[in-house]
């Protein structure tokens, strides 16, 4: 069963409305982003000559289309929009409506370069941002693509105590909820194991020790009947998330297990570390598993690359992602392009989308920009017995917000 740790709390400094309106107009065609910039143009051309001509400050506004276009098209694009507007606010602008007194060559020349320096500069400093950006996402690609993924190391103090725990049932299960973030309310709990016999480790840590013993099957057996017992009172709507190894997924008990609760949705998750021989053989245990009504979710997606072949071979109905990828999206260029890929491709295969480890108020406000379906985390609920609350004050607040 997974186990979720605790880390503090850090700001996340999201994607800027200037970054979102970049993307936008770099995506329209390029006929419509010109026709904006010469709107733009035009606009800055009327609002300099309402305000009584070049004599005025107005014809400051000619460095928003300039930078506009420097931002979207580089020097290709700057240039033109800096002699364009040189010439609108220069020739074709007096420097006073009223008398119709004409601008010096000089002063309206002096603009232009100082239109076509701006330009200069607006696209030097998107060049410097997109080249220091990629360097930081080849960086970490690079340490994400060779970090190693080995087994880790067995606790052998463990190894003594795991029959005891077997027989004696030396453990209990707390739930952790899941929230929509269409309107807060609770649409899931994750049943999470923890452990009451000595010595005192992480479920991780037991649950490992179990599978290199060969009870691995038979912990997670243990521990999905006790979760499923202990959730008898849980409301029909709310599914009840359960933890298995492909192993499992394949044992008659756990098929018997969810059987025997006909009233209870459940999903299983299969994790990112779970090693998979044969999807082809895996994949006619999930029908078994499907024809009971059961959903399968890949956790931990975004923590390495074995969830997302999961994704690809096993079609789950619900994506979660991991906590590694669910904190500081908006800091991160690596976990931003991860982020979008993955809810565009969970929107198109029909799958949702539940993220995990959410701490924070901009994480929230990030993955519900994104158009995430669920999040699960310390800020809207941590691990804890039955009943959880039905709705998610924060979530609803972060709604409620929104609508207005």
């Amino acid at each position: 069963m997974a186990i979720r740790t605790e880390s503090p709390s850090r700001t996340v400094v999201p994607t800027s409305w200037l970054d979102g309106a970049i993307r936008r107009g770099a995506a329209w065609p390029w006929w419509a982003t010109a026709l904006c910039v010469g709107i733009l143009i035009a606009a800055a051309w009327l609002a300099t000559y309402a305000s009584g001509g070049s004599q005025r400050a107005f014809p400051h506004l000619f460095y928003i289309p300039i930078i506009g276009a420097a931002m979207l098209f580089g020097f290709r694009g700057g240039i033109p929009a800096a002699l364009v507007s040189a010439i609108a606010v220069g020739p074709l602008m007096p420097l006073n409506t009223a008398t119709g007194e004409a601008q010096q060559p000089n002063g309206w020349l002096l603009r232009a370069v100082m239109f076509c320096i701006v330009a200069g500069a607006a696209t030097l400093a998107m060049e410097i941002r997109e080249r220091v950006s990629e360097q930081q996402l080849t960086t970490e690609i690079r340490d994400r693509v060779t970090r190693s993924y080995g087994a880790d190391e067995t606790d052998d103090a463990v190894l003594p105590a795991l029959e005891r725990v077997l027989a004696e049932g030396l453990f209990h299960v707390v739930y952790q909820p899941a929230y929509s973030l269409a309107d807060g309310r609770l649409v899931a709990v994750e049943a999470l194991t923890r452990f009451d016999a000595e010595p005192r480790r992480t479920p991780d840590v037991w649950f490992r020790a179990a599978a290199i013993a060969g009870l691995g099957t038979d912990l997670e057996i243990a521990a999905i009947e006790k979760a499923a017992d202990g959730a008898r009172d849980l409301p029909r709507h709310v599914s009840l998330a359960v933890n298995a190894s492909p192993a499992t997924l394949a044992d008659p008990r756990l098929h018997a297990i969810l059987a025997g609760h006909p009233d209870r949705t459940f999903a299983v998750e299969i994790t990112e570390h779970a090693v998979v021989e044969d999807y082809a053989l895996l994949q006619e245990h999930l029908s078994d598993l499907r024809a009971l009504g059961v959903r399968l979710a890949v956790d931990d997606t975004g923590a390495g690359f074995s969830s997302l072949r999961h994704i690809v071979q096993l079609a789950p109905d619900i994506i979660k992602i991991d906590i590694s990828l669910a904190q500081g999206v908006g800091s991160s260029p690596l976990k931003r392009a991860l982020a979008t890929s993955l809810t565009e491709f969970a929107h198109a295969a029909g799958a949702r989308m539940v993220v995990e480890g959410i701490e924070d108020v901009d994480d929230l406000v990030a993955w519900s920009a994104l158009g995430a379906e669920a999040v699960q985390g310390y800020l809207t609920g941590r691990p804890g017995p039955l009943p959880v609350a039905e709705t998610s004050a924060i979530v609803a607040a972060l709604r409620s917000r929104l609508t207005v």
